[in-house]
């Protein structure tokens, strides 16, 4: 008989993580009975235990690949165990690892858990994964050729309940009858009950003894608690404060995980307020790290339980501000994090709710900064949402809401450089909103403001890590305008140093991931438009940096749609058009499919910065198919652009407006790039890639 390292692999989407906790516990605390261990069942010797079983992404170190992670593991487990739910059956990665099982080891020794949903009801509420109720392909495609779905337990209270879904479990991983099971679990928790109420009169006969012990005892362990609270305080604030600034990641990651070893053994619901208030602030912590070193899944885990923390504080005390407000800190993460990780749904109803909380805030004490400056935070968040939906009149509203508030507080004390970095980061969210509208002159005259605010913050203080940061988000923005305006010596001017600036970062402190992504994007950027300007050498240069610094990223978090899917293929645009250029036309079209590939994957079609990349990727493989001498691949991939193009002229960027008036151009299509000429000269566009366009010969 085979061996293998894990019993089972447990497979299912992050939303049923609870789930997946609960069945992990469920299945590698389950003891067999005595009188079945080691008798002959359908699989072979009946064994003692049920362990151990894969954690799935969890278990595996952080530079590891996901496909040879996961691979690995399901070769070396017995069983696959898939927890069914609406979520499951849309995750690609549920979907993948059964494929892989099926194709690899043997369909009957899939089980499935059955969570939420409704088993073969073919719409939302569907929750058997296709690859688990349909034949799969040799290489791993799903078909339409349905099978019988495999052994399923129900752990809903409607079906078979946790325990019984349980023991279902177990009979088929150990290959015993099911009532055998059942009535031995029966018979053992009968025998556990009487042990119990003769242990608890025991107990409560030697307790009555140790009462008075206790007592002399108590005084001596309440001094000793406060001297140990009053440390963890020390570590989490004044400590906290000293090591943030200067980029200490591994001292801030043993602050946090001290603190929360020390609670550990500890019960929440013994806690007193206080000491839930610090297990939330060393679960932020942990949070905090966990997403800068590029775990976001172990930071989301983190902030879910920092705001189950923080939620029953304020659940104690509903109408206490400081509740209020560490509670919006809780769920504020929870919503940072699952947008990082590509989930705009959950991101944008936790920044709802964080904008709830502080406009609760504001209501109950209107003259508090502290309060007034979280509606500015709030505001820029849902602002950010808006903008990733093109919707960028509102996105500035709420943008120019929350400067507004930031610049009032930032006035009142000019000496503090915290508030002068907020006013600073609330002006550039409103330059961006105002450059996605395509207004130049105010979008600049604000990114400027923003840069020399940075500049003054760094003159009193050289090691601020954000205000370094900032310098380039604001370089970045005035190189993107100056662009738009054909000003190419002052827009790679501004670009290089803010790529400069993300590589002292970087090499300043290499772990943290946000530098890492900040330079790969900001090298993109000035790769684009190196091109757009004729230099070739310094696009390429950035191409070369930047493609080793994303592969560290997507190898420490696979999961992170920015770094695996939106900068992979802004990357990929960038090597399209350098293979292009220079007559690598095979080349060109293989990396222009895989950008494809992955710009399919992206679950929000709505982004038009996103659009414009698959719609210059689409546009250039049309022009390499037509040099190949097809035709009408040329023309369907010009087609694919009019679609991601959709839309009033009048209410589209000139950057897809851009995209639009090249497809139809090539096309042969007069009528329709004529109107949209006038609408982009009627702008005053004259980005470089327009004016490119017009003195094109087709």
């Amino acid at each position: 008989m085979a061996e293998f390292r894990y019993k089972a692999f447990v497979s299912y989407s992050w939303s049923d993580a609870k789930w997946g906790k609960w069945l992990l516990h469920a299945i590698e605390t389950y003891r067999t009975p005595g009188a079945l261990i080691g008798k002959d069942g359908q699989l072979g010797p009946v064994p003692a235990r049920l362990h151990p079983l894969f954690k799935d992404r969890e278990e595996e170190a952080a530079g590891a690949s996901i496909g040879q992670a996961v691979e690995h593991a399901l070769e070396n487990s017995e069983f696959l165990i898939v927890i069914c739910s609406p979520r499951s059956a849309q995750s690609k990665w549920v979907n993948r690892e059964l494929a892989w099982f099926k194709t690899h080891r043997d369909p009957a020794k899939i089980l499935a858990l059955i969570v939420d949903g409704t088993p073969g009801s073919g719409d939302e509420h569907e929750c058997f994964p296709a690859a688990l109720t349909h034949r799969v392909a040799p290489d791993m495609r799903v078909t339409d050729e349905p099978v019988d779905a495999p052994l399923a337990a129900d752990a809903r209270i409607s079906g078979d309940g946790k325990r019984r879904a349980r023991l279902k479990l177990a009979a088929a991983m150990l290959g015993v009858g099911l009532d055998e099971l059942v009535n031995r679990d029966d018979r053992r928790r009968t025998v556990r009950t009487r042990l119990m109420v003769g242990a608890s009169l025991a107990l409560a006969t030697v307790m009555s003894g140790l009462a008075w012990a206790a007592v002399v005892a108590r005084d001596e362990a309440d001094r000793q608690r406060a001297e140990s609270d009053g440390l963890v305080e020390f570590m989490l604030t004044d400590l906290r404060e000293k090591l943030e600034p200067v980029g200490r990641l591994d001292a801030l990651d043993v602050v946090g995980q001290r603190a929360l070893k020390y609670y550990a053994g500890q019960q929440a619901g013994s806690l007193d307020a206080d000491s839930l208030g610090r297990r939330s602030r060393a679960l932020h912590l942990v949070g905090e790290v966990s997403n800068i070193r590029g775990d976001s899944a172990a930071g989301l885990g983190a902030f879910r339980q920092a705001a189950a923390t923080t939620g029953e504080l304020l659940a104690r005390d509903p109408g206490n501000p400081q509740r209020i407000f560490d509670h919006a800190q809780s769920v504020y993460w929870v919503g940072y994090t699952a947008y990082e990780r590509g989930e705009p749904k959950e991101a944008e109803a936790q920044f709802r709710e964080y904008k709830r909380l502080a406009d609760r805030l504001v209501a109950i004490d209107p003259g508090n900064t502290d309060w007034q400056l979280e509606v500015s935070y709030a505001d820029s968040n849902l602002g950010t949402l808006l903008l990733g939906q093109g919707r960028y009149g509102e996105a500035e509203q709420s943008f120019a809401n929350a400067q507004r508030i930031a610049e009032a507080i930032a006035a009142k004390d000019p000496a503090d450089l915290t508030k002068q970095i907020d006013m600073a980061q609330a002006i550039s969210w409103t330059a961006f909103a105002l450059e996605r509208q395509e207004k130049i002159e105010p979008a600049l005259a604000l990114y400027g403001r923003e840069h020399a605010i940075y500049v003054a913050v760094l003159a009193k203080d050289p090691g601020n890590t954000t205000a370094r940061s900032g310098t380039g988000t604001a370089l970045i923005g005035i190189g993107r305008l100056e662009t738009m305006r054909g000003n190419g010596a002052k827009a790679l001017s501004a670009m290089q140093k803010a790529v400069d600036g993300s590589i002292a970062l970087r090499s300043a402190e290499p772990g943290n991931t946000l530098w890492t992504q900040y330079e790969v994007k900001r090298r993109y950027e000035l790769g684009i438009a190196a091109l757009l300007f004729g230099r070739i050498d310094l696009a390429r240069q950035q191409l070369s940096a930047a493609r080793p610094l994303l592969g560290g990223l997507i190898a420490k978090d696979p999961t992170n749609d920015i770094w695996n899917l939106d900068l992979a293929a802004q990357l990929d645009e960038l090597e399209v058009r350098l293979l292009a250029g220079s007559g690598r036309h095979g080349e060109a079209i293989i990396r222009a499919d895989h950008a494809i590939a992955l710009l399919g994957q992206r679950k929000d079609s709505t982004d038009p910065m996103m659009r414009a990349v698959y719609a210059s990727v689409l546009l250039v493989r049309g022009d390499m198919h037509l040099r190949a001498g097809q035709r009408a691949l040329a023309r369907e991939d010009w087609r694919s652009v009019d679609r991601l193009t959709a839309g009033a002229d009048a209410d589209l960027p000139s950057s897809l407006l851009t995209l639009r008036y090249a497809a139809a151009r090539r096309q042969g299509n007069a009528a329709a790039a004529a109107p949209i000429r006038q609408v982009l000269d009627r702008r005053g566009w004259r980005h470089p890639a327009y004016l490119r366009e017009l003195r094109q010969v087709y």
